[in-house]
């Protein structure tokens, strides 16, 4: 990529603004929404629900966040959109409930609504000079998705279910189909990674919602319900530690080439394991904190979860530092120890301290390493 072949310019020095705030907390709902259906249903069907709506909704809100960070100016008629989406969000926050039963109208036609407003967004910047094409492919991937989850409203529930799988493949694809045109108006180098960051922290706050939520359910505290709590709160705060200190998850990202296109795609994709391991936390904590007796499928989805926002710190560290995947295997042999923890120990608070010292040994081993290269090209 050339100099001159980036269209779009940006402002130096982009932060959030507070209707993105303001945007970012109606999501939050229908995060709870979705992590208290997973707690009533903590086992494997629960579970594949909940990985599979949460992706849609995060899908949702990376549409919006790559659209304001290349296009948004904070202009009154752009609000006017945003309020539109955020009603659809509520809608969606309801359908969560049951989204795969009796509400599922409602999930599917916020979907809808929320993909449609997408297209206008993007169709209005098709006059942009030079972005034509890029501006269309996007209303177009956005306009036959609005048309899928629409359409299966009225749909047979097997067909309901190919619908919207077929709609959210389209999403993990799009950034693939659109990557030739990207460069023109890539997003925003600081404004992006400043989203992504406050999404995480929206994510660990329920986290701590979930721990005070465990306290609260059940009419006696238990030393097993307040270990649970505690612990889950600290697996949090691990992840906070891990993504902002160890991954540098906010770092800029500058896309001057197609290399840091490649790289751009792989930071943003590790955001999924993270955040689907997070918020799948929330939920686990409240369960286990009142079934501490490790039974069934519960202690393996919760462990899982943990090394899915193990991973996810793990690969979005390697984009910042842009080292190779290889270089990873220290820590995704402690993320693999995380969901054979179910297996050594048998009750909720040994579980989730076995994952807390996971957890902490991946930012040990982290800055054991870059203490070692650090010396290593000190030395060069």
């Amino acid at each position: 990529m050339t100099p001159t072949s980036q269209i779009l310019t940006h402002d130096h020095g982009r932060k959030a603004t507070w209707f993105e705030l303001f945007f970012d907390l109606v999501f939050v709902v229908a995060v709870a929404a979705l992590a208290g259906r997973l707690s009533q249903h903590y086992d494997w069907q629960g579970a594949l629900e909940f990985t599979f709506l949460f992706l849609v909704l995060w899908w949702l809100w990376l549409g919006h966040t790559f659209h304001a960070s290349r296009f948004d100016k904070d202009r009154p008629d752009q609000w006017a959109v945003g309020f539109a989406q955020m009603l659809a969000v509520v809608f969606i926050a309801y359908g969560a409930g049951d989204a795969l039963g009796a509400r599922a109208w409602a999930f599917a036609g916020g979907v809808a609504a929320f993909k449609a407003f997408l297209m206008l967004g993007y169709l209005r910047e098709r006059t942009r000079p030079g972005l034509a094409r890029l501006c269309t492919i996007y209303g177009v991937i956005y306009g036959g998705q609005a048309v899928l989850w629409a359409g299966s409203i009225w749909a047979d529930p097997a067909l309901r279910t190919a619908l919207w799988a077929a709609a959210l493949s389209v999403d993990v694809v799009t950034p693939f189909l659109v990557a030739r045109e990207t460069h023109r108006a890539p997003p925003h180098p600081e404004h992006l990674p400043e989203r992504f960051g406050l999404f995480t922290i929206i994510l660990l706050g329920e986290t701590a919602a979930a721990a005070v939520h465990a306290l609260d359910h059940g009419s006696e505290l238990h030393g097993d319900t307040l270990a649970v709590a505690l612990l889950g709160a600290a697996l949090g705060f691990l992840y906070w530690i891990g993504y902002f200190q160890r991954a540098r998850g906010m770092a800029e990202r500058h896309i001057r080439d197609e290399a840091a296109g490649r790289n751009l795609r792989l930071w943003a994709y590790g955001h999924i394991p993270l955040y689907l391991g997070i918020a799948s936390l929330g939920g686990g904590t409240v369960y286990l904190a009142h079934h501490t007796a490790l039974v069934g499928a519960s202690p393996w989805v919760y462990s899982i979860g943990a090394a899915l926002a193990m991973a996810g710190v793990t690969t979005i560290s390697l984009a910042t530092y842009r080292r190779p995947l290889t270089s990873g295997w220290p820590y995704v042999l402690i993320a693999l120890a995380a969901t054979a923890m179910p297996a050594l120990v048998r009750t909720a608070p040994f579980l989730l301290g076995g994952l807390v010292a996971m957890a902490a040994a991946q930012i040990v081993a982290s800055i054991l390493l870059n203490q070692r290269l650090a010396v290593a090209a000190n030395q060069a």
